[in-house]
């Protein structure tokens, strides 16, 4: 049997044809099988354990996710990964970052959740009262909206022990699997071919378009580019990871705390619409600084290094 070790100076990818692939070409042949395993083939066994509303077994179906993220998202990715390469620690960048930056990039991922909360607020508010828009997409917006319904249940506890299980589910499992894959085999693979900042910017794209979640695409990508930032930039997988899980932890702890009326999304006074707007702008400077302050402390790390 093959030694699977991170590091391996002996070993040869045997597949040609994989390894002279163009790296941008290869990125798209592996993600387009993960989200064939887990998109169809793991949405599937999700859909028959809960059935087309999710009224079944609630705690089935979150198995049943749980394990398609490692089955199907992680497994493969580290095996497309080890037929190309055998540095999988570099390839994952898993070094611990520096204290600073990992306190900023902690930072970041807490600003940016007001302002992507505001931003939705408002896309929603445009579709809802802009009549070209309203009358063109609204039926395609009910069906995403029903989806959005069935992961509430889902995500729902009602039990501080059942809450651990969401965390689990929901917030850990994508956490580390989903970061693996598009901060690690995505991100890597698209700088061999493209300058950071490009490289960056695609996979979050990429990172939206998997969630096939279109009316929350814009705040994917600031979302998958902003984690792609403080991973290059760290050079620690470690960060998206930890900021990836407080994410959707604090999504999921609004849920378990206030229910899902309130998760919705609500119907503001003008008032109460100009803090929105207001929260939202201000969240956005602080959270550009951030990023700047991100950027400055990793250029004289690496100037101290060298």
């Amino acid at each position: 049997m093959q030694n699977f070790n991170l590091n391996n100076e002996d070993y040869e990818p045997r597949s040609s044809f994989l390894k002279n692939l163009n790296p941008l070409a290869y990125v798209i042949v592996v993600l387009g099988i993960i989200f064939f395993l887990y998109q169809i083939i793991g949405g599937a066994l999700a859909l028959v354990a809960g059935g087309e509303q999710l009224d079944g077994n609630v705690k089935t179906t979150r198995t049943i996710l749980a394990f398609a993220q490692y089955m199907f998202i992680l497994a493969p990715t580290l095996f497309f990964t080890r037929l190309r390469t055998p540095e999988l620690r570099e390839t994952f960048r898993l070094h611990v970052p520096s204290p600073l930056l990992f306190f900023l990039a902690i930072l970041g991922i807490l600003l940016i959740q007001p302002f992507l909360q505001g931003y939705i607020y408002f896309q929603d508010y445009a579709l809802d009262h802009l009549p070209v828009l309203k009358d063109s997409i609204k039926q395609v917006k009910d069906i995403f909206d029903m989806l959005e319904q069935s992961t509430v249940k889902i995500v729902t506890a009602y039990s501080s022990i059942e809450f651990l299980v969401v965390v689990f589910v929901i917030c850990l499992t994508p956490g580390i699997c989903e970061e693996i894959l598009f901060r690690g085999f995505v991100l890597k693979n698209l700088e061999k071919i493209s300058r950071p900042a490009i490289a960056i910017f695609l996979s979050g794209v990429l990172f939206a378009i998997y969630h096939f979640q279109p009316f929350n695409l814009i705040p994917l990508v600031i979302l998958g580019g902003y984690l792609g930032f403080i991973v290059y930039y760290s050079n620690s997988l470690y960060t998206s990871i930890i900021c990836h899980f407080l994410n959707n932890f604090f999504a999921s702890f609004f849920l378990y705390k206030y229910g899902k009326e309130d998760f919705q999304t609500l119907h503001l006074s003008a008032s109460e619409t100009m803090d929105t707007l207001i929260m939202t702008v201000s969240a956005l400077v602080l959270f550009i600084g951030v990023l700047s302050l991100f950027y400055k402390f990793r250029v004289r790390e690496e100037s101290r290094q060298g």
